[in-house]
């Protein structure tokens, strides 16, 4: 009895945290002069572009990571049974494909997360 009225007040700031979510994207986006709801043009809402943002560095640094695994496949046909350089490009495929893996993760959370943002907006939780 005694913990659930302790826990009141937390509950009842917690109710406001999504207005204060809210309210602060619409501030910063006031301030970059953005629009701030899906009523408006889509294009220009704060969510969708900064999702934009982000799959253009996911997409660069996933194109890097695929270089890297071509650059170890040509280093393993360069070795000539060289040991040494095949253990050094296996060792280059390796961290190419770790590289991507941690890209598809985090590209995962990324989207997620931009998710419950478009849903916090007033976007009833779509992502363009």
């Amino acid at each position: 009895m005694i913990g659930t009225a302790m826990l009141a007040p937390v509950i009842a700031l917690a109710a406001n945290a999504g207005n204060d979510v809210l309210g602060g994207i619409n501030k910063t986006a006031d301030q970059a002069q953005l629009s701030k709801g899906p009523e408006s043009n889509p294009t220009d809402n704060l969510a969708v572009m900064l999702g934009r943002g982000i799959n253009y560095m996911f997409g660069v640094v996933g194109v890097v990571f695929l270089v890297v695994i071509l650059i170890g496949g040509y280093k393993w046909m360069a070795a000539g049974g060289n040991t040494d350089e095949v253990s050094k490009a296996k060792q280059f495929i390796l961290n190419g494909i770790f590289g991507l893996l941690v890209i598809f993760v985090a590209y995962a959370l990324a989207f997620t997360l931009l998710a419950s943002l478009a849903g916090s907006t007033g976007n009833n939780g779509t992502w363009p």
